[in-house]
């Protein structure tokens, strides 16, 4: 059984939040960008993250990937489905980005800031799902988009 799996299992009755992304997505560091999920609602959801100070997602002048902010609201929605996994004490849904549209970079963020995601979900049919999300900072937002995902239904 996976790590997420164990811990899942082994913690579902506690699926109270906040939660750190590691108890709810497979990713690890280096990959794992999102630290936790802080409120999970019907259709919205509050994911935290902290910029690194080093890593894959920094260029070569040291400045934040843009990949960086796709990656974050990807990581977030799969927060969303280990989290409900995990209420519903069931494996997470295998899941895929599938697109991205209208995303936008609107102002830079400082190594070790914390950021917050907001999520809202604008489209479900069937197996896709479109959510929109919001990269927020200090100094207000940072990156927004909607990201397309395609996830497995049970």
């Amino acid at each position: 059984m996976s790590g997420l799996q164990d811990s899942m299992n082994s913690n579902s009755a506690s699926a109270s939040l906040p939660l750190p992304a590691r108890l709810l997505v497979p990713h690890r560091p280096p990959m794992l960008i999102v630290h936790r999920l802080l409120e999970r609602n019907e259709d919205t959801a509050l994911a935290e993250a902290i910029v690194p100070t080093e890593g894959i997602f920094l260029g070569p002048q040291g400045g934040l990937l843009p990949e960086y902010f796709i990656e974050l609201i990807a990581q977030s929605i799969a927060t969303i489905n280990g989290f409900d996994a995990r209420k519903e004490n069931r494996p997470p849904l295998i899941g895929y980005l599938v697109g991205i549209d209208n995303f936008s970079w609107i102002n830079r963020v400082r190594p070790g800031e914390t950021l917050q995601i907001n999520l809202k979900k604008t489209f479900e049919f069937q197996a896709v799902t479109i959510m929109e999300g919001r990269v927020i900072g200090r100094n207000g937002l940072v990156a927004c988009g909607e990201l397309k995902v395609w996830e497995e239904k049970e």
